[in-house]
């Protein structure tokens, strides 16, 4: 061999290891794998969006549960041992870990590929045995790396606002059924009240028929009306009943005993349950808060541009090898030879034009699919704000008008009584008609709590504290083919 070949070949073999070495400090800035940031980012946003503490950083071993399984259960205890202990829920935030792995792998590189020969003559008085050596790295990843690396960090984000949404519905969930309890649990006690009542007016009637002042019809009527109580009460228990196992299940102890009540206190006064719905909050205010809040909406924001990464990625993939490395070879005279190899896949029969159709045409749907979850979100919050607009206005009436009016003639039914102008009977019936107005008032608030959960949860989480903002589609990166 030469002097200058000898040069060029040492000058080549430095240019490989110089290469080489940048390559692993390149791919050797990848991101962690620990994904505790991810963690805390998504438990962030739940605990700004639902105003309870969230850290899904620490085991479930380690932690001290809120609420012991006998005493009063309130909301925010329900929500929050929900959020740590739903089995469900846990399963999605395992994904966040799953998506920060693929956002690492998305950073790396090929490993090298090491090829030996080791060839031996047929002949073996005529030839000799020949060695053979090569070490090639794919260069194709280089430029395809930063277009992985964006479309992994799309999905990442992607599944850290899906498990933050579901973890919203989940404390929308929650609050549905601990409103259930809590409101069956006044209606047990209100029937309690009227089957109460309606036994006394069963006395007075009796009396009355001894007296001669009434006929056994009157207290044959109002035992019809006590049985026709008592099943309604059987139903109301058993419902409840049914209520409390399901909200066993959502805050994940299912196994638990039933025999524990709701907190009811300062219920009345909590923001969720209150008919009215914040000031100035309107149609339009509640339509900027589902696009700008929403995190379904965002996470398909996500989708499109994790989409327009891979259209990019593919875009970049026409080429689909290109090897660099160094060969090394001993001939059957003894001589050694290093020198370059270069691998490279003629894009002769496959161009990729089908995945660059197929990545656009997927791109294209991401978008379709991101505008219709603002359709959708729209529409979900719209509908939510009607019924809770009007459930509220319901209740916050029938609290005002009727209730007044029943109260009313129940003042005026006892000064009657007691001028003697009418008998007990009715004394009794004004007050079984504010029991079951006072009834009729717990259904009403209850549909209006109901309506206001689900109108927060509509909206993303909150009515109020957000600034108005509009959301754009994002573009899509890249072309069709």
């Amino acid at each position: 061999m030469t002097c200058h070949a000898l040069s060029v070949t040492h000058h080549f073999s430095r240019i490989v290891a110089t290469t080489a070495l940048a390559l692993v400090a390149f791919a050797g800035g990848c991101a962690s794998l620990d994904p505790s940031t991810d963690l805390r980012r998504a438990g962030a946003v739940v605990a700004d969006r639902s105003g309870l503490p969230v850290d899904w950083t620490v085991p479930w071993a380690d932690r001290n549960p809120p609420w012991d399984g006998r005493s009063p259960l309130s909301m925010e205890q329900a929500a929050t041992t929900a959020l740590m202990n739903n089995r469900a829920l846990r399963t999605q935030v395992e994904q966040i870990a799953a998506g920060r792995a693929d956002l690492v792998q998305a950073g790396l590189l090929p490993n090298p590929v090491l090829a030996l020969a080791l060839r031996f003559p047929v002949d073996p008085v005529a030839g000799y045995s020949q060695v053979g050596a090569t070490v090639v790295q794919d260069l194709v990843s280089l430029w395809l790396r930063p277009s992985r690396i964006r479309a992994a960090d799309a999905r990442l984000n992607e599944t850290v606002l899906t498990v933050s949404d579901s973890a919203l519905r989940l404390v929308a969930d929650v609050k549905t059924s601990h409103a259930q309890v809590v409101f069956g649990q006044r209606a047990v006690a209100l029937t309690h009240e009227n089957i109460a009542m309606v036994e006394r007016s069963i006395q007075a009637l009796q009396d009355r028929v001894r007296g001669g002042e009434g006929t056994p019809l009157d207290p044959n009527r109002a035992r019809q009306q006590l049985l026709s109580l008592r099943a309604d009460l059987a139903l109301q228990e058993r419902e409840l009943a049914k209520e409390k196992r399901r909200l066993l299940l959502l805050i994940g102890h299912a196994g638990e005993d039933a025999a524990w009540t709701a907190a009811e206190e300062h219920y009345d006064d909590h923001p969720v349950h209150r008919p009215q719905l914040p000031t100035g909050l309107d149609e339009s205010a509640v339509v900027v808060l589902a696009t700008s809040q929403r995190l379904d909406v965002a996470a398909a924001r996500a989708v499109v541009q994790a989409r327009a990464a891979e259209l990019t990625e593919q875009e970049r993939s026409r080429i689909k090898s290109l090897g660099l490395g160094v060969a090394f070879e001993q001939t059957e005279d003894k001589a050694r030879f290093v020198g370059p190899d270069v691998e490279v896949a003629i894009p002769i029969f496959d161009l990729n034009q089908a995945q660059i159709a197929k990545a656009g045409s997927l791109a294209r749907a991401s978008l379709a699919a991101y505008e219709d979850t603002i359709q959708r979100a729209v529409a979900a919050a719209r509908v939510a704000f009607v019924e809770a607009r009007s459930t509220g206005a319901i209740a916050a009436e029938f609290r005002r008008d009727l209730i007044a009016l029943a109260e009313t003639n129940l003042e005026l039914a006892s000064r009657s009584v007691a001028a003697g102008q009418d008998d007990v009977t009715v004394l009794l019936e004004s007050q079984r008609a504010v029991i079951e107005a006072r009834i009729r008032l717990n259904e009403l608030e209850r549909d209006a709590a109901l309506a206001r959960i689900e109108l927060e949860f509509a909206v993303g989480g909150r009515l109020s504290g957000t600034e108005d903002r509009e959301v754009s589609p994002p573009p899509v990166e890249g072309g069709g083919p």
